[in-house]
């Protein structure tokens, strides 16, 4: 159980460092818009994946990133309710196998949003390319199918244990 607290204090602290910029970021892309001349720092600085990128371009892959990032703190939550769940003992519960889902269709989802700039302009600019091997881009949509998985895992457990539950 210990476990399990340690587990739930760093996820509680990573959600609530991971909702500032969410907060933050909307009206920073929206101020980016109306305004670019007024933002304190560059957008274009050396390194930057949007560095070539100007205008309503530089708006929506602003906003596919924030979105993507969105859908990530909002995987974080549904673990934080899982692991409300844990804490009492409530293990085969319909919100701890919905949550599961939940994340798994968020990570995923993140993932394609996330990726979209990325491909469009590597596209756009003649650098496509596709490197084989272990990275971390294949490892978030492995992480999302696991999550769905497990959502199913757990489906099928909750079955068996109601069906124990009556032949008993």
């Amino acid at each position: 159980m210990k476990r399990l607290l340690a587990l739930k204090t760093i996820i509680n602290i990573l959600f609530a460092l991971a909702v500032i910029p969410a907060i933050f970021g909307l009206p920073f892309i929206l101020m980016t818009a109306i305004m670019p001349d007024r933002i304190p720092f560059s957008l274009n600085g050396d390194g930057d994946k949007f560095a070539n990128i100007h205008g309503a371009e530089l708006i929506i892959a602003l906003l596919a990133v924030y979105i993507s990032y969105v859908l990530l703190v909002y995987a974080v939550y549904q673990f934080k309710k899982v692991l409300e769940s844990f804490k009492k003992k409530r293990f085969f519960d319909e919100v701890v196998i919905v949550s599961f889902n939940q994340m798994g269709k968020a990570i995923i989802l993140s993932w394609i949003i996330g990726t979209l700039p990325t491909v469009y302009f590597s596209l756009l600019q003649g650098k496509a390319s596709i490197s084989l091997g272990f990275n971390t881009s294949l490892f978030t949509l492995g992480l999302g199918f696991f999550f769905i998985v497990l959502s199913d895992v757990f489906l099928m457990a909750k079955q068996q244990k109601e069906e124990n539950d009556l032949t008993v």
